[in-house]
């Protein structure tokens, strides 16, 4: 598959995903760099760079199929809306049979939210049965969650984070992978940005 052919797939994915709620693409944006920073941090190869990238740009594109007043609701999900998110990883699958993608970045979406202790979702995935990956965007989803832009709660210092990320270590996250996160975490930060159009003119220059 030619790098052309993934690219414009990416860019409708991507600007759909913007048109219904842009707070979703812009924490997909910033999870993709901190993941992409994290790994450059483990000398991970250009294969699985790409992989990466590509995976880590998309992991919520099933949130396309979530209604849009649980997307953006301003306080805690109830039970039923919270059940409805927690589909959207399959939703992700059901959406990318449409394109060409290869299983790892399948696997990102539709794995990232499962958990070392075998408690996540949606196949209550544990240890190294979760996709490499799958663990690496899950450390940096979770740490966009929690220093990103949210409508419902202020957000958590850099600092707080690294400390919310080392508690669940061996509980949600991979222990070792957690390890050298917090590592990277100690000398890097990135930066939150606000501006959709700009984000989109540069993801066609990914190859």
């Amino acid at each position: 598959m030619s790098s052309i052919i993934k690219n414009m797939e990416l860019c409708f994915l991507m600007r759909q995903l913007s048109k219904k709620d842009e707070l979703t693409f812009l924490h997909s944006y910033r999870v993709t760099k901190i993941a992409l920073s994290f790994a450059s941090f483990l000398k991970l190869n250009d294969e699985e760079k790409r992989e990466l990238q590509f995976g880590a740009l998309i992991h919520d594109i099933g949130k396309l199929h979530i209604p849009v007043h649980i997307l953006t609701k301003r306080g805690k999900l109830s039970e039923e809306e919270f059940a409805q998110m927690k589909k959207h990883p399959l939703f992700g699958i059901q959406i990318l049979q449409h394109y060409h993608v290869s299983s790892e970045i399948s696997h990102i979406v539709l794995y990232h939210h499962e958990r070392w202790d075998g408690n996540g979702y949606p196949y209550n995935q544990k240890g190294e049965n979760i996709p490499f990956l799958a663990r690496l965007v899950a450390l940096a989803d979770s740490l966009e969650a929690m220093t990103g832009i949210r409508p419902y709660r202020a957000s958590l210092t850099w600092e707080e984070a690294y400390e919310e990320i080392k508690r669940e270590a061996g509980t949600q996250f991979d222990p070792q992978l957690t390890s050298s996160f917090l590592e990277w975490m100690e000398n890097t930060e990135i930066s939150i940005e606000q501006n959709s159009e700009t984000i989109m003119q540069a993801i066609p220059m990914i190859s």
